[in-house]
């Protein structure tokens, strides 16, 4: 992976754009969550959050053909300002008392809004920088180093806040960080190239759906749909279910901090694993032990805290081994010219699923009595999301992902 940093100056200059505006976007969805858990105590308040991060994804198909044919630095650029603006106005407001949950769903809104087209853009930007055969590695380089970078804002975050107790200072990170990543894409200059006669938005929109509904792209599709609305119902309920079991709030901020060391370990495992077995042993073998270890996660952490940390890691680095596989086929299987597309309609198709899990989830919190079988019903999903992806021969037929 070292190698690709050292000899690709244009990934290099991606790669600290990507994690800046990554862990931007990560520490608002993050205390997001964690200020309205703080404030109202209430799942449906946090499923109505999950579900306004999700609402505006809906329209993401549309964006594609718009993002195919424009400079991606640009795109990128003018994302990052309108996400640093909606940050220093929520840090505005929040000088003489923490905002109400109605200005902090509009803000949540437009941020969201900005990553509509900024993820596309850096999804399709990343395959014309670095060749077919290097993309499971840059993917897994930028996943590591995001997540050790964001995990040393959010320790940093963590035990500042449980001195002080002031969201104002997680905004004022989140600004910085953002601001930087601004300043970064000021000096990418625009090197792309586009055909002077580009067909019309309608055609091109046309074509990304027609891709999408066939072939093995169409399983995955539906895998990525079924796995999102589970986790969506589950995410919802975390900061609860971290009160309870850690007793206090900030129990979600440490479980989330956990999570991204799994990242860590998803993106070796993937490593490993991608040059030695198909993809379809991959996806399969990972979801399912997912599964099993999120029910045996849920199960353990009441009677041994310590070991349901490692289990927990455990769990989160097979989820992100599964999504990074996912993440790199969404980029080598579509023409290079139609990647922003297949990119934004699976967003799309993802945000339906993400506000209806967000809401199912918020509602089911308020009515079980144990926030527990929710994330015993994720891993379940798990296991069976597993075994579907075994099933259909295109996917079978799939080779190693570094032959694709």
């Amino acid at each position: 992976m070292l190698k690709i940093f050292f000899e690709n100056s244009k990934f290099r200059n991606y790669l600290f754009l990507s994690c800046f505006s990554r862990i931007g976007g990560g520490i608002f969805a993050m205390f997001m969550m964690w200020v309205i858990h703080f404030q109202y105590q209430n799942t449906f308040y946090t499923g109505l959050a999950g579900a306004m991060f999700a609402l505006i994804a809906i329209t993401n198909f549309l964006i594609g053909p718009f993002v195919d044919r424009h400079h991606k630095i640009s795109i990128i650029r003018w994302a990052c300002f309108v996400q640093f603006c909606v940050v220093g106005a929520v840090l505005f407001f929040s000088v003489n008392q923490q905002p109400s949950v109605w200005l902090l769903m509009p803000m949540i809104f437009l941020f969201s809004a900005a990553g509509l087209i900024k993820n596309p853009a850096f999804t399709a930007l990343l395959p014309k920088i670095v060749t077919s055969d290097d993309l499971i590695k840059a993917n897994a380089f930028i996943n590591i180093s995001t997540t050790i970078a964001g995990l040393c804002i959010g320790l940093f975050l963590y035990f500042a806040l449980q001195n002080f107790a002031d969201f104002s200072l997680v905004y004022m990170t989140n600004a910085a960080v953002l601001f930087v990543a601004l300043v970064i894409s000021m000096f990418i200059k625009n090197s792309e190239t586009f055909e002077q006669a580009n067909p019309a938005y309608f055609a091109e929109l046309k074509q990304g759906l027609t891709f999408v509904r066939h072939g093995v792209l169409a399983f995955l599709v539906v895998t990525l749909l079924v796995w999102d609305f589970s986790a969506s119902a589950a995410y919802v309920n975390l900061p609860m279910f971290a009160e309870i079991h850690t007793g206090e709030a900030s129990g979600y901020i440490v479980l989330a901090a956990l999570a991204m060391v799994g990242g860590v370990v998803g993106a070796y495992i993937s490593r490993i694993l991608a040059p030695k077995l198909e993809i379809w042993k991959i996806l399969g073998g990972t979801l399912i032990a997912a599964g099993i270890t999120r029910i045996i996660f849920v199960n353990l952490i009441s009677e041994n805290f310590s070991n349901a940390i490692y289990m927990y890691i455990f769990y989160t680095g097979l989820a992100a081994a599964a999504s990074l596989v996912i993440t790199t086929l969404l980029q080598k299987l579509p023409p290079k010219g139609m990647i922003a597309r297949i990119s934004t309609i699976t967003t799309s198709l993802l945000g339906v699923t993400s506000v209806l899990g967000s809401l199912l989830g918020g509602v089911l919190g308020t009515l079980l009595a144990n926030v527990d079988y929710i994330f015993i019903i994720q891993g379940a999903s798990y296991i069976v999301i597993g075994v579907f992806v075994c099933v259909p021969k295109s996917i079978r037929l799939l080779p190693k992902i570094t032959e694709v």
